[in-house]
């Protein structure tokens, strides 16, 4: 989580695994997948496409329709 505050931008799994210095196997990528799946079923981030994970709340980047003139 403390990559996500840092980067302050959605992060796919491949970029997790390069900020945690995983090697870039895909079991490795795989299971950091399956963990983010889990935390985004569990309300801690969001899927804002697929694969590409976020922190919810003021970090997480807005769209033109959420936006207000």
């Amino acid at each position: 989580m403390d990559v996500f505050e840092h980067e302050r931008r959605p992060l796919r799994a491949r970029d997790l695994c390069l900020a945690l210095r995983l090697p870039l196997m895909p079991k490795h990528v795989e299971g950091t997948r399956a963990k983010l799946k889990r935390r985004v079923s569990l309300g801690f981030l969001d899927e804002t496409e697929a694969g590409l994970f976020a922190q919810p709340g003021p970090h997480a980047p807005t769209g033109p329709a959420d936006q207000q003139s």
